[in-house]
């Protein structure tokens, strides 16, 4: 009896293969889920949703700042963030950082927010319905942070009461985790300091 030895290969790759795509994808999903309890018990928060989407909340200042974390898929990137919804508005505000496109459309003309710093404004693309109320919400303090996770290209965007601040990847790190929320902490602490 002549045996199709690609079919049996075939075979045994897809009895190997797809339980350990599986195995992997849950590992995925509890790693993000400890990390963010970890970060529940450091800031007295909880962890809700269900085991493929986990949330984590804690409160700031007698509001919520709600985190999730997605891995990509074929039809969404992946993207950790932390948000939370103001008591007040702000003028809308969008900080990303800079990429070949970006640079290409500010050598054509399309006009951001400069706030003087070379390199501030060298990696990271302002865009305000207010640039004064940019200038003054991007002190020195907020402009090492945001520098800081250069790698991870950060996002910052304030659109009316939700502020929101994430990077397109999955943190996988308590030392990542950490240094997201500390930027939306930052954030929160300078727009209170702004005069009304």
């Amino acid at each position: 009896i002549a045996m199709d030895w690609s079919l049996i290969l075939f075979i045994c790759i897809i009895i190997i293969l797809f339980p350990l795509i599986i195995i992997l994808s849950l590992w995925r999903y509890r790693t993000i889920k400890s990390l963010m309890e970890h970060q529940a018990m450091k800031r007295s928060g909880t962890v809700t949703g269900s085991f493929l989407l986990s949330v984590l909340k804690f409160p700031y200042r007698e509001q919520t700042i709600v985190v999730i974390s997605v891995p990509g898929s074929k039809y969404r990137h992946a993207k950790t963030e932390a948000s939370m919804t103001l008591r007040k508005p702000a003028a809308d505000l969008t900080i990303v950082k800079e990429s070949a496109a970006i640079r290409l459309g500010k050598a054509l003309g399309a006009a951001d927010v400069q706030l003087g710093s070379d390199e501030f404004d060298r990696e990271f693309r302002i865009k305000t319905t207010d640039e004064f109320f940019a200038r003054n919400m991007l002190n020195f303090r907020l402009q090492q942070k945001l520098l800081e996770m250069k790698p991870q290209k950060p996002r910052l965007v304030l659109e009316g009461t939700r502020l929101a601040v994430g990077v397109p990847r999955v943190i996988k790190t308590e030392d990542g985790y950490d240094q997201l929320l500390d930027l939306i902490i930052s954030v929160v602490d300078r727009l209170s300091e702004l005069p009304a």
